[in-house]
């Protein structure tokens, strides 16, 4: 058998990261950041502890890292969905739409962002990156809301986005019993 060529460790590093950041995502997403521990992750990962630790120095990492992966994935995952202007009625649902089917592909990121940005001092290492992605899409929106005629598009954004962090969160915690195709009728109501 011949050595690996640098490109072959390369990719063998990208797949072990995202193995652990997959495994990562389980553990916290059970366990809270707080109960989670690098050996249950290592383990759910099918890992030894310390090469875990060789590519991430300690569960603070870990995390910044998942976000990062997370807020990647939902970027490409909008892309992907060909988000890049939200100008009509129907693009506006359809958006909407993509972001709601982004949300519940990604449930267990969601939650853990959620539970991540409720403590200080851990929000605080991502801020600037969550910052960026959210900016990048709450701009699409007030670009629509200009286009609408709306005397304050900034806000009427800012207002669309609470109400989908309000439904996210719903979502989180209803257990599956939420009528979703209801609410989503009245956003694009209220709207559009």
């Amino acid at each position: 058998m011949s050595p690996r060529t640098s490109i072959q460790l390369e990719q063998l590093k990208a797949s072990k990261q995202q193995q652990i950041l997959e495994a990562a995502l389980k553990v916290f997403a059970v366990h809270g950041y707080k109960g989670a521990t690098i050996n249950m992750i290592a383990k759910e990962a099918g890992i030894a502890k310390g090469l875990l630790y060789s590519y991430y120095e300690s569960k603070e990492k870990l995390v910044e890292a998942l976000i990062s992966f997370g807020l990647q994935k939902a970027a490409s995952f909008m892309e992907e969905k060909a988000i890049k202007e939200v100008s009509t009625q129907k693009a506006f649902e359809d958006s909407l739409r993509h972001m709601i089917e982004l949300f519940l592909q990604e449930t267990d990121f969601w939650r853990l962002y959620t539970m991540l940005a409720l403590q200080p001092h851990l929000a605080e290492k991502f801020k600037k990156e969550a910052a960026q992605f959210l900016q990048q899409y709450l701009a699409l929106y007030v670009v629509y809301f200009e286009k609408k005629g709306s005397e304050n598009p900034i806000a009427e954004a800012l207002l669309f986005g609470a109400i989908l962090d309000g439904l996210m969160f719903d979502l989180l915690v209803s257990g599956g019993l939420y009528p979703l195709e209801d609410v989503i009728t009245m956003i694009v109501k209220k709207f559009a």
